[in-house]
């Protein structure tokens, strides 16, 4: 009496093929379930009136507008009147104390503290602001944003002479979060335009 040999071969092409189906369908599923919930969706399928300000002054001051989006998202969640219980207004919270140095430097005077909920004034201040945190940190976006979060000073302090800053050495928690995500939003905003390229998307509508 013969026994014929199992094969432990690969799994056959209906199998294998429905497998895979089956597994890129929960990627998907998981992954649009993440993007909604995240926010992000919400950034950029339904219009975004500022964009053609981010787009203005991120190239004025040299920064990815995507970036600066994200900064904007994580603040504010791109509600121009938002405000936090430490004072900080508008669409990039920035405290009126700060805004007040930073505003003749560009021109802007005379400059009144509601004047931060006045989109353009915001962003205009805002990038200025993470231009200056640049030069003080050049070439370490994870510096520049502590410093933006919690102060240039303290931020000296966790770098220690390092050349960069790692998400590890923001000893502040509510910075250390921020930071992140800044970072998580600025990554899935780049995903969603490399998709409006890929899909042929015509750019600035949305």
């Amino acid at each position: 009496m013969s026994i014929m040999p199992m094969d432990y071969g690969r799994p056959s092409r209906p199998l294998y093929s429905s497998l895979l189906r089956n597994w890129g369908l929960t990627l998907l599923v998981f992954g649009l379930f993440y993007f909604v919930y995240s926010g992000t969706a919400w950034v950029w399928f339904r219009p975004v009136v500022h964009k053609p300000l981010i787009n203005k002054y991120a190239a004025e001051y040299r920064f990815d507008p995507l970036w600066v989006m994200a900064i904007i998202k994580v603040e504010s969640g791109f509600a121009p009147w938002a405000h936090s219980h430490r004072g900080a207004l508008g669409l990039m919270q920035l405290l009126p104390s700060t805004a007040r140095e930073l505003a003749p430097e560009i021109g802007l005077n005379p400059f009144h503290d509601q004047d931060l909920t006045n989109p353009e004034i915001n962003i205009h201040l805002g990038v200025y602001y993470l231009s200056k945190l640049q030069s003080l940190f050049p070439n370490d976006d994870i510096a520049v944003l502590a410093a933006w979060n919690a102060g240039p000073g303290v931020t000296q302090q966790w770098l220690r002479g390092k050349p960069a800053l790692d998400f590890e050495d923001i000893l502040y928690a509510e910075t250390r979060h921020f930071v992140r995500q800044v970072d998580r939003t600025y990554g899935w905003l780049k995903i969603i335009q490399g998709w409006k390229h890929l899909f042929g998307i015509a750019h600035g509508r949305g």
